[in-house]
């Protein structure tokens, strides 16, 4: 690996244990981490199931008790998200969530760059949300004092957002709902990219 790569990513492995990712809901669990680790695991097997049932058991909920919203994978079977993050989900926003980080791991972007994805905000179960930028492709995202160094790039998020869309359409969501997902982001934020992402999103609902 060339010392400018291994540099980079320490760096981003290092602003990310800055950010939290201290404590995982483990054994002995909580009856609060019990239950976000089941709310989760089911929006996982929902997509598993639905798309590739002979896998399912083997991708696994981890749940982490950080006070920031974010979901993400790295490597492996493990599709992780926080708890703050999962609170603010209903159950159609976990499955899109789900599916858009199982696409990222059956496409092996992991392999390319650490895959932390960072809504900063999502729309409460009542479908109020604060003013604050999402943040999702920002080079970098302001979290009290910290930086967070951004995930995969643009190019990788439609890629994952056009196998997501497969993924929730064979669940029997409406892919409409996935769009109206991108779209409050979009409203919530200046990234182009977000911009980009619901222009494609578009193009493909219309064929």
């Amino acid at each position: 690996m060339p010392i400018v790569t291994k540099v980079i990513f320490l760096v981003v492995m290092l602003l990310a244990s800055c950010i939290g990712f201290q404590k995982k809901c483990q054994a002995p669990l909580s009856p609060e981490c019990s239950n976000y680790i089941d709310l989760w695991q089911n929006a996982i097997d929902s997509i598993v199931s639905a798309n590739f049932p002979s896998e399912i058991g083997y991708y696994r909920s981890v749940v982490w008790e950080d006070d920031f919203d974010n979901a993400w994978v790295n490597k492996g079977n493990e599709v992780n998200i926080t708890r703050q993050f999962i609170q603010k989900l209903n159950h159609s926003q976990r499955i899109f969530v789900a599916a858009h980080e199982l696409a990222h791991l059956k496409l092996g972007h992991y392999y390319s760059k650490v895959g932390i994805i960072i809504p900063t905000q999502i729309p409460l179960m009542n479908n109020s949300y604060q003013n604050q930028s999402f943040g999702h492709y920002d080079s970098t995202l302001k979290m009290g004092k910290t930086i967070m160094a951004k995930g995969f790039d643009f190019n990788k998020e439609e890629e994952a957002d056009k196998l997501a869309l497969e993924f929730v359409k064979n669940v029997g969501l409406d892919p409409e709902d996935y769009l109206k997902l991108l779209l409050i982001i979009q409203h919530s934020t200046n990234n182009p990219d977000i911009k980009k992402r619901v222009r494609s999103m578009k193009n493909i609902l219309s064929r």
